[in-house]
């Protein structure tokens, strides 16, 4: 079995090998099938025109209404609360001049009774001196007439003695007669200064009696505690019978007149407002909002005529480029309007944790509401307009977060790209002599539809042909064919109704594609 078992083994490897060796010569090589070169296609691309952006820009930031004064009444004499308004209850409003509370009074008008008395006796005390100084003045003339008699007899006498006519006797009497004038003479005399020193002395002292009936008087009067602005209470501490001391807070009340929105920029934002027009001035802002409506104030139609710096009190040194600003609340759908001016900063630098500016809007007239959309005319709340309700516009509080749009318009040149031309890193690339070019620019801000950019010297400028169809790997110097006719991304009204200016990225951001 094992010589024929070994003989199977050897037939079928010599046919295997066999095998093998015939289907090589019978395949032979095959031959690789090559397709023929083509011609290398050049890209189509589209491209829009960069166009110049007069329109300014627009600073979007959020905010917090906060009170422009808040002050603390303190009691400044202590007592028994007599009397306390029905006003004065927190969430209240209170008119400058209102009487909110009333300390017992009874106390300080009795003090001012004694004063009123004591200050009477010092006048009559006073004119009782006057009367004896004017008798003592009758006296000491009366007594210098007497002494110039009794002079005038003495050398008669003395003139007798040394012709022998009289004795010596008789003129030491004339002689102690004048001496004896001479001394009353000037005890009138030291009691006409003795009453002259009680005179002062005692008019001293009314002095001093009047400034104590002037502070019981005032006193008095503050026993009477009353609204200095008008003002919402914010806090009331006491009530009815209770007792107070001097310097107790009572009230807290808060200034209805103005309020304050507080909000903070980027350092990049302020450059614009310190780059911007001159000052806007609060009365023609005013004006310019009654005439346009509800729309944001054009800053171009208000520019004044300052010599100094753009926008900047000369004689601040840390002077604020005062700006225009609309403050904006949205409630139920719909948004309200209000005019207020960024006029100082919210304190002296920036924010640690921030690293952004804080600054302040003031809204000088908290009433004056209306309705924010750039297709409705202006209304002011309770109004109607034709085939509508009258509508009210809520009460601009403290805390309430707000929108506040601020328009500048620095000098720096820009243009108006739209988003789809912005690459990663903020690239974009261009057409010049129908090869692309990669440019890097500097964006001031942007929106969901559109982009702004500055202009710069050897760079992007107004004019230049941009592209904004995809490009699958852009290379610099590649020739490519514009699709059709150049575009522009609008003009007019319609290019502004499209851009919707809203400042809420930074330059060099990433931008939404």
């Amino acid at each position: 079995m094992k010589p024929l078992h070994f003989a199977l083994r050897l037939i079928l490897s010599v046919a295997i090998i066999g095998g093998a060796i015939a289907a090589y010569f019978l395949l032979g090589e095959s031959e690789v099938y090559t397709r023929p070169a083509q011609r290398k296609s050049v890209p189509q691309v589209k491209t829009i025109l960069a166009e110049n952006h007069l329109d300014g820009l627009q600073i979007e930031v959020d905010g917090v209404v906060v009170p422009y004064r808040q002050i603390d009444l303190a009691a400044e004499v202590g007592g028994r609360v007599l009397f306390k308004s029905d006003r004065c209850r927190t969430g209240r409003t209170v008119k400058a001049g209102e009487v909110l509370i009333r300390i017992d009074p009874q106390d300080y008008e009795l003090e001012v009774r004694r004063l009123t008395e004591e200050l009477n006796q010092a006048d009559a005390t006073i004119g009782e001196l006057e009367a004896e100084l004017q008798t003592t003045e009758n006296q000491i003339i009366a007594a210098r007439e007497q002494l110039k008699i009794d002079q005038r007899q003495l050398e008669r006498n003395l003139d007798l003695l040394q012709r022998r006519a009289a004795s010596e006797s008789e003129v030491d009497t004339i002689r102690k007669s004048e001496l004896t004038t001479r001394n009353t003479l000037q005890t009138l005399l030291d009691e006409k200064q003795l009453i002259t020193r009680r005179k002062i002395r005692l008019e001293s002292a009314k002095a001093l009696g009047k400034a104590n009936l002037e502070k019981a008087e005032l006193s008095l009067n503050r026993t009477e505690i009353r609204s200095p602005i008008d003002a919402i209470v914010v806090s009331d501490l006491v009530e009815e019978n209770g007792y107070v001391q001097a310097g107790m807070t009572m009230l807290t009340l808060q200034d209805t007149s103005s309020l304050d929105v507080t909000c903070k920029l980027h350092d990049h934002e302020m450059n614009w407002l310190w780059q911007s027009e001159p000052t806007i001035s609060e009365t023609s802002m005013s004006l310019a909002s009654n005439e346009n409506g509800s729309d944001a104030v054009d800053p171009s139609s208000l520019i004044s005529t300052e010599t100094h710096a753009p926008g900047l009190e000369s004689d601040d040194e840390y002077s604020f480029p005062r700006t225009p600003a609309t403050v904006i609340y949205e409630v139920g759908g719909t948004s309200f309007q209000w005019s207020g001016m960024l006029e100082r900063y919210d304190g002296a630098g920036f924010d640690e944790q921030t690293r952004m500016v804080p600054c302040r809007v003031n809204i000088d007239d908290p009433d004056s509401a209306t309705i924010y959309a750039s297709d409705t005319s202006f209304q002011r709340p309770g109004q109607t307009t034709p085939n509508s309700v009258p509508f009210y516009s809520p009460d601009l509080m403290t805390g309430m977060f707000v929108k506040v749009l601020i328009r500048t318009s620095p000098p720096s040149p820009l243009v108006r790209l739209p988003q789809q031309s912005i690459q990663p890193g903020s690239v974009i690339w261009t057409v010049k002599d129908g090869k692309l070019k990669r440019q890097e620019i500097s964006i001031a801000t942007s929106n969901e539809n559109f982009v702004i950019a500055y202009q710069q010297e050897g760079g992007l400028s107004a004019g230049d042909k941009v592209v904004i169809s995809p490009i699958a790997t852009p290379v610099e110097g590649t020739p490519v064919n514009e699709a059709g006719e150049n575009v522009t991304d609008g003009d007019g009204a319609d290019a502004k109704r499209k851009s919707g200016w809203g400042g809420g990225k930074r330059p060099g951001g990433w931008m939404k594609k």
